[in-house]
């Protein structure tokens, strides 16, 4: 993902002026700040769900014009804090409802997040919670 030269606008006040970045195939990023910083403001520019002037580039391919579910599509979602797991389900369970926009095996990305994620394999038949 390229993000170049992002800027967000609430009224007259600038919340993001001028933010880039780069995240490479399989890298974790932590966007790190205090609060008012302006971290839920860029996830909300990437996943299309403020309005925003700037270049947001996923695969190569534009998505700054794109409104927020063609996003969702392409497997861009911001997941807001406090948002709980269902805990009558197991751990996999749960993952597999977070699984449903995208577009690669969930077999396939079960194994990426266990390698992220280490215990979450000792605890897919967990119950959630």
């Amino acid at each position: 993902m390229e993000i170049e030269n992002v800027r967000v606008s609430y009224g007259e006040v600038e919340a993001l002026r001028g933010v880039s970045l780069s995240v490479g195939t399989g890298e974790v990023v932590a966007v790190l700040g205090a609060n008012g910083a302006g971290k839920s403001t860029l996830a909300r520019a990437i996943s299309g769900l403020v309005g925003r002037r700037g270049r947001i580039l996923a695969d190569g391919e534009p998505i700054e014009r794109l409104p927020a579910h063609r996003i969702v599509r392409r497997g861009i979602v911001q997941v807001p804090e406090g948002r709980h797991v269902f805990p009558g389900l197991t751990v996999r369970e749960n993952l597999v409802l977070g699984h449903v926009s995208s577009r690669a095996p969930f077999s396939e990305r079960l194994e990426a997040v266990c390698e992220m994620f280490p215990r979450l394999k000792e605890r897919m038949g967990q119950r959630a919670g």
